[in-house]
């Protein structure tokens, strides 16, 4: 997000000085919230009325000693308890009842795991797939991971941290959760789509390019999560459901001549970091990555350590197992990366180091499915993943978006 002054005036002019654009279908906020502010605004209005009026009208223009006045009025003292009891009791039923609803997700609604780490998101679909950056046209970076949602179609996340308190806030949705490390918490929303204000995107299902439409919206941490706090957001797509079904199915789908060391960036660029610099600047939260791989006697809690795909491995999926000396247990565990992603990563980390040399000719394409060399060893029935049905149609078949069910986090 850009915090200049000018695209901070430009974001207030495009959401509008009351609240930002309402995409949801379950909003129980906006209402309660305005009633608030209407009935605020009218006692405000009066007392202050009443007290230039009593100033004006009952002001002591000659001192002839001590006031004198009622201390006591039944009537009025019953008047100015009952109205504002009733008033409460209205807002209390009302937000008692918007509650309710927004504790309570529907039977129908459609599950995504979503987790915080120090700095970023991580979003897990019914599939078992991720969310992964996608890269900006514009700029050529890789954006971090967004959340692609359905339209009209009540949506549940199940939230968790890996590490602090961070906060899913999404302000068109009208929604706002705690992710809490050793606990799941919930909210659901039921997104609308706004055809004209949807942008275009194209998906690409082996290797055919399909256009698809969505609306974007903001998600932040609101809860004080560290250094880079600040940095820690992202997007939601709201997709129609038949656009949604093809991004759906073209998820997880890595280009198979994707150079290798170029898929680690990606990944480094989005979840690694905001802590691993690749230019040996000392003082950040994790060691850098610039001429790591390869090191030997590297000194860690456990021990010194070689620096190989073994020990970048184990730091991925535990990372607190050798933490190297200097550093704390600060950084949050990736169990989602699959062996080819670490592959990239390592590929990546020999791009930034002296002591190995990387292959830049490496292709996704040419390692097995548990991150070996296609032809050494290992098969893509090695890491659990399931063949695409080859005469499913985009949007159709296997691949469609499946309903989980209600203990599906567990």
């Amino acid at each position: 997000m850009d915090t200049t002054p000018i695209n901070l005036l430009a974001e207030v002019r495009d959401s509008g000085l009351w609240f930002p654009t309402d995409a949801s279908a379950s909003n129980q906020v906006d209402g309660l919230t305005f009633f608030i502010l209407i009935v605020c605004a009218v006692f405000i209005l009066f007392n202050a009325g009443l007290m230039v009026f009593f100033a004006i009208r009952y002001r002591q223009k000659q001192k002839e000693g001590t006031a004198t006045g009622a201390t006591h009025n039944t009537a009025l003292e019953v008047t100015w308890s009952v109205i504002p009891a009733f008033i409460l009791a209205i807002i209390f039923i009302w937000g008692f009842r918007g509650y309710l609803v927004q504790a309570t997700p529907p039977d129908n609604s459609y599950d995504i795991m979503v987790t915080g780490y120090r700095w970023g998101w991580d979003f897990t679909y019914p599939n078992g797939n991720n969310s992964r950056g996608e890269t900006n046209k514009t700029t050529g970076k890789t954006m971090v991971p967004a959340l692609h949602v359905p339209a009209n179609q009540p949506i549940r996340l199940t939230l968790q941290s890996n590490d602090v308190i961070h906060s899913v806030f999404i302000k068109q949705l009208r929604v706002k959760k705690d992710c809490v490390p050793g606990r799941f918490n919930q909210l659901w929303f039921e997104a609308k789509y706004d055809e004209p204000t949807a942008e275009d995107h194209v998906v690409v299902i082996d290797g055919v390019e399909y256009p698809v439409k969505r609306n974007v919206y903001d998600l932040f941490c609101t809860e004080y999560c560290g250094q880079n706090h600040s940095m820690m957001n992202t997007k939601v797509y709201v997709y129609p459901q038949e656009h949604y079904e093809l991004w759906y199915k073209s998820m997880g789908e890595i280009p198979a001549d994707l150079p290798l060391f170029q898929l680690g960036q990606a990944i480094w660029e989005t979840q690694c970091k905001a802590c691993h610099n690749i230019d040996g600047a000392s003082g950040g939260t994790g060691p850098t990555w610039q001429n790591l791989f390869g090191d030997t006697g590297h000194a860690t809690s456990a021990g010194p350590v070689d620096v190989d795909i073994d020990y970048i491995t184990e730091s991925i999926y535990n990372p607190g197992a050798k933490i190297v000396d200097g550093y704390g247990n600060n950084m949050a565990a990736f169990p989602n990366l699959s062996a080819r992603e670490i592959m990239g990563i390592i590929e990546f980390m020999k791009t930034v180091s002296d002591k190995s040399d990387a292959d830049e000719t490496l292709t996704y394409g040419d390692l097995n499915a548990d991150g070996t060399l296609k032809g050494e060893g290992g098969s893509g029935e090695a890491s659990g993943e399931e063949t695409p049905e080859e005469d499913a149609e985009p949007g159709e078949g296997a691949d469609q978006p499946a309903q989980p069910t209600a203990n599906a986090a567990e």
